[in-house]
């Protein structure tokens, strides 16, 4: 009956250990879990609840005895009440279809149709998620033991020879399942954060040169496929050195973080906005035209001919950008990202060769 018990968690550490493998794969975050997340997640575990069925004992004819609630339990602390009751329909079909339609199979999969129902609504509670687990165990071995009692025919002998076993066991289980998932909870959030950090200017918070990279790798090809534009801009702040002279480095950082803003509100919500390097940011417009490209880069340009940059302790100041613009396949259908990049890069040199705070386009 122990090896059985033990058997049970470690196939669940298992199964936790490849689901935290998935959840970073794919960067799910506990807290921003969509839909989508709930319906798969609750059909992942109820899979796990039916493979601990086959490492089950039984304690009756046709009652057996696992931990196939804990998968429930895992499912309802870590992603909700929704996933919980998907897992536990999995469980109880499960139970049905693998071990045969009988009054015993129908008494356990109708208790533990009530353990998923109880943990869904207690997953609502506000608490923090180790009282959550717990409160769950607890009430899902007390629902438990009354399918013991009505297939083992209220013989109270019987179900103490296996119920204080179980409820020790499944206690401990609960425990080591809340260890091991928070630690893989801790360590994908670390490393996303890893990840976000790597890709994010620490300064305006916007991409960096490596996500600038990585992104015109998967939209220039992407719109090469579909047969759609793909646009840059890249845009200079006008002699920002003497402002950083004048001012300081930090009243620089604050012009800086300032544009980043703009640059923000005036596209689009799908537009990819970087700090490609010092006073130069890019803009990767999917899905867009030249005239397109051309009608955001004038309301970039406006917005920040209007804007007055705030210093700290310092008068307001005024700045003005230089703005280069290339669409693709517009200048050339087989061209690489870093080839439009450049082109982009010799615009913004025309604009800047031309007197300044104006937007030229790259022309073969």
């Amino acid at each position: 009956m122990f090896s059985t018990f033990f058997v049970n968690i470690c196939i669940l550490v298992t199964f936790l250990y490849i689901t935290g493998l998935i959840s970073q794969r794919y960067k799910i975050r506990l807290h921003t879990l969509k839909r989508k997340v709930h319906w798969i997640g609750g059909a992942l575990f109820g899979c796990y609840g039916i493979v601990l069925m086959y490492y089950s004992f039984h304690v009756g004819f046709n009652t057996i005895a696992d931990l196939r609630h804990l998968a429930i339990i895992a499912t309802a602390t870590y992603i909700g009440g929704p996933a919980a009751l998907m897992a536990t329909l999995f469980v109880c079909l499960g139970r049905l279809l693998l071990f045969g339609v009988t009054t015993q199979a129908i008494v356990g999969a109708f208790f533990m149709m009530l353990v998923g129902i109880g943990c869904a609504l207690l997953s609502h509670l506000s608490w923090s998620r180790l009282p959550k687990l717990v409160i769950m165990n607890i009430f899902a071995l007390g629902v438990i033991f009354f399918p013991f009692m009505i297939n083992l025919n209220n013989n109270i002998d019987a179900v103490l020879h296996v119920y204080p076993l179980h409820f020790v066991i499944s206690m401990a289980g609960g425990f080591l399942l809340y260890l091991i998932a928070e630690s893989i909870n801790t360590s994908n959030e670390l490393l996303l954060r890893l990840e976000h950090t790597s890709y994010t200017d620490h300064l305006t918070n916007l991409s960096n040169r490596r996500q600038l990279e990585s992104s015109l790798e998967e939209q220039l090809p992407r719109a090469r496929q579909r047969h759609e534009h793909l646009s840059v801009l890249v845009l200079d702040i006008d002699h920002f050195k003497e402002v950083n002279d004048t001012y300081g480095h930090a009243a620089g950082d604050a012009v800086l973080r300032q544009l980043g803003q703009i640059l923000i509100d005036k596209c689009r919500s799908n537009d990819i906005v970087t700090r490609s390097g010092g006073e130069e940011f890019t803009v990767l417009l999917p899905n867009c035209t030249f005239q397109q490209a051309l009608r955001i880069a004038n309301q970039i340009l406006s917005g920040v001919n209007q804007y007055e940059f705030v210093l700290a302790d310092r008068p307001i100041l005024k700045v003005t950008v230089s703005i280069g613009v290339t669409t693709f396949p517009d200048t050339g259908g087989d061209i690489s990202g870093a080839a439009l990049l450049e082109q982009a890069d010799k615009a913004l040199y025309e604009a800047k060769h031309a007197g300044r705070n104006r937007i030229c386009s790259y022309e073969i």
